[in-house]
This record gives C-alpha cells, structure tokens and sequence, in this order.
C-alpha cells in the first residue's frame, strides 16, 4: 500500500510541474504579444554622442560636411515645406540664376510630440540629431541629404532617381524629392522673390553664413548662423570642439556666451530687419553691448557674432545696391 502510495505521490507532483510550465509559457507569451509597438519611422538614441554638458566628444567614424558653399550666391528664390511622417516638418530652398540650379538646402524639424523630448522641434540639419541617429543606425541624416543634393547640382536637375546613403534615407523619399518635385514645377515660372546667400570663414573653426530673402525690395527673411568646422581640431577653443559639424543656431546644448540664446538673437535680428529694412541697424537688440548686470540686462557680454554678422551683411548690402534693389 505504502508503494503505490509513493507512486500516486510522485505523478501528482510531475503533474503539477508539468502544469506550473505550462503556465508559465503560456503568461510568457502574452506578455510578448501585449508589449506595445515601438516608434519605427526612425531609431535615435536619446542622448548625443558628439557633444555633452561636460564638454567631452567622441569623434565620429561617419563622414559628412556641414559646411555651405563659400563665397556669395544669389538668384531667384523657390521654397516649399511640408508636414510628413507624423508631423515632421520638412523646408527645401532651391536658387537659381543664369548659370542654372545654384544651390539646394533641404532641412527638417522633427515633430512637436516627437517621442524623445530632448530632440522634439529640433532642426535635423545641424543639431546633435546627426551624431544620434549615426550612433543608432550606422548612418547620419544629412549624410543623404549632402549626397542628394551634390547629385542635384551636378545634374542640374531636381528629380529622377538619386543615390542615397542606406538607413539615412525615409525622409529623402518621403519628403525631399516629394517637394522637389513641387520646386520643379514652380520653377517653369518667374518668380518675385530673390536670395542673397553669403558665406565666409570668420577664424577660430568658424563660418559665418548670411541668408538673405526679397519679394521685390522688400526683405522677407534674414537668417545669420556661425557653423563649427568638419573636425574639431581645426577649432580653436577647446570648450567648442565637442560642436563640430553643429551650428551655433541649431545646436541643442550650445551655451552662447552672452547669456541669451544665439537662435533667439537671431530670431530677433530677422524679426527686426523685415520691419526697418534696414541690415545694418542693431540697435536695441539683445546682447550688442557689454553688461555686468546678467539680473537686469539679460547678458553679461557683446556677442562677437554681431561683428561677424555686419561685416556679411555690409557685402549683401552692396550687392543689394548693385543690382538697384537698395
């Protein structure tokens, strides 16, 4: 009695082991079906690999150039934008003169319930955005974007069929050769509106680059950024090497030393200009003399890229004359 006893024994215990694995599998595999989707239109990591609050960077092994095209540029104006993919913004800006297509600049602002906040309305082009998303899919945004318009240039055409880099490639098909197309159309018309691009090397690893938009003589959009070089050791400051690739304007972390936001000086400026007309006048815009009272002033320093800004915008100011526009 005792015998078979042990056996029943002995299979009612197998049994419920049998059954606590079955549990198991089974709450398992729930689990795994019930874990919510990720967001897939695009991998970013969410902190940046090319520059931190410490001022320590990591230098890429991925290959692109920042920098815009030297000298000046001028011709007529052709812009579109477009929201895309879930709210992505993206803007495409085509000039054109005599010689042909001249120049070709396509960004994107991410979206404003962008999953990751600290790249929420963040501008693509010259941000952290480029080191992050190389860090997760082996490929920057802009290296695409650079290589696209390089084959635009160089065919002197805005649609067809263009190389692209792999795993940095949605946004060229989804919104820049979409828009393209759109600028191409638009293009077979003459248009009012004029641009004035000016770029040049401002010292210490810097390029100033001055945008400057005309419906007719009015003047519709000022736009003045300081872009850092390729590599950081062609930049002098060591605090500022970690911007590399980066501009002063888009970068998220940058730390304008006068205490006020370099993109909302220059906000400002654009806003200032399209009312007065007037490129030369700074006047009663933020951080253009020198304070010790951050408390009430706003700005401890004059920024040293109002200088740079004058000098540029002194020589659009005489194309401007030139071509009787002033």
């Amino acid at each position: 009695m005792k015998k078979y006893l042990a056996s029943f024994m002995m299979i009612l215990a197998f049994s419920a082991l049998l059954l606590l694995s079955a549990c198991g599998t089974e709450s398992d595999s729930n689990a795994q079906a019930e874990e919510p989707e990720t967001d897939k239109e695009d991998t970013t990591a969410d902190t940046t690999s090319a520059a931190t609050e410490n001022g320590e960077y990591e230098m890429t092994t991925l290959d692109w150039s920042a920098q815009p095209p030297s000298g000046l540029i001028k011709g007529s104006y052709y812009y579109t934008e477009e929201r895309f993919r879930q709210g992505h913004l993206g803007t495409l800006e085509v000039v054109k003169n005599d010689d042909g297509i001249a120049y070709i600049e396509f960004n994107e602002m991410t979206r404003p319930n962008y999953y990751n906040r600290f790249f929420q309305n963040v501008p693509k082009r010259l941000s952290e955005y480029n080191f992050s998303m190389g860090e997760k899919k082996g490929a920057a945004w802009i290296q695409s974007v650079v290589l696209v318009e390089q084959q635009m240039l160089e065919n002197q055409t805005l649609t067809g069929e263009f190389d692209v880099v792999s795993g940095a490639s949605n946004s060229i098909h989804q919104s820049m050769l979409p828009m393209a197309e759109k600028i191409d159309a638009q293009m077979s018309e003459e248009t009012s509106q004029v641009y004035y691009g000016i770029a040049e090397e401002i010292g210490g690893g810097l390029t100033g680059f001055l945008q400057v938009v005309l419906d007719g003589e009015t003047i519709t959009s000022v736009r003045y950024d300081e872009i850092f070089a390729d590599h950081p050791d062609d930049i002098e400051d060591p605090a500022l090497k970690q911007y590399y690739r980066q501009s002063k304007y888009e970068s998220v972390i940058y730390d304008e030393p006068s205490r006020i936001g370099f993109n909302v000086q220059m906000d400002a400026l654009n806003e200032k200009v399209v009312k007065t007309q007037d490129l030369l006048d700074l006047s009663e815009l933020p951080a253009i003399d020198e304070s010790g009272d951050y408390a009430s002033s706003g700005f401890t320093i004059r920024n040293d890229a109002w200088d740079n800004y004058l000098m540029l915008a002194e020589k659009v100011q005489a194309e401007l004359v030139k071509d009787g526009l002033r």
